[in-house]
């Protein structure tokens, strides 16, 4: 247990229930992505088939994979986690990654987490997906290439927009500063996906920079 738990007991982020940073019922009504998801960028699909059509829109990442669903004590969770400072969620947010890791047979020599923009980074006094990054780093016993991913420039939020505007509104946003990656495979780390478009323009930065495939992984899923 954490020194601090004895200060301030862990408050589960999906029900605010005092004991735990994701209690047991919370995670009984966590909804796992349900097959047939699409091979490529893994969205659930009504039918079994090759893919949804996503290969013209995501050139770069190989794969994305989510947790779960974004929706009921994750959505609570996630929103606490990352606008209202509750950072030890970061521990059991990336365990539900690192078990659809598991699941689903990936691996990777590197983890690198979606950069926020340093005025963003500032502001938030932390980047949620760094923090998710570290704790898969830990749990897999997997590296931090050297190096770093820069968002060069303040995007707006993504949220509200349409497919065709998130991914103008990332395109060429990110870029690798630091020596060549050298074909090293990589997971790219976020908290939330939707239609991929941020953590592609991530990957055609790493990509750019000399890395392997890059896999897309994010704790949670939205329903588009």
């Amino acid at each position: 247990m954490h020194v601090l738990d004895f200060i301030l007991p862990p408050r589960c982020g999906g029900c605010r229930k005092v004991g735990a940073w994701l209690c047991d019922g919370c995670r009984s009504r966590i909804r796992r992505l349900e097959e047939p998801l699409c091979r490529r960028c893994g969205v659930e699909l009504a039918a079994a088939r090759k893919d949804c059509g996503c290969r013209a829109r995501l050139r770069s990442l190989t794969r994305l994979r989510s947790a779960v669903a974004y929706e009921g004590p994750i959505e609570h969770a996630v929103h606490r986690f990352k606008y209202e400072g509750w950072t030890r969620l970061a521990g059991p947010l990336a365990q539900l990654v690192a078990e659809r890791l598991v699941v689903e047979g990936l691996a990777a020599r590197c983890v690198v987490a979606v950069p926020l923009h340093a005025d963003r980074l500032r502001d938030r006094g932390f980047n949620q997906a760094e923090l998710l990054a570290g704790e898969l780093r830990r749990r897999l016993v997997i590296f931090e290439p050297v190096g770093k991913l820069v968002r060069t420039r303040p995007t707006p939020p993504q949220v509200g927009h349409d497919r065709l505007r998130r991914f103008a509104n990332v395109k060429d946003a990110f870029e690798w500063h630091g020596p060549p990656i050298g074909g090293e495979s990589i997971l790219l780390i976020d908290d939330v996906a939707t239609t991929g478009a941020t953590l592609d323009a991530c990957a055609s930065a790493l990509r750019a920079a000399g890395s392997g495939p890059v896999t897309g992984v994010s704790v949670a899923r939205v329903n588009v």
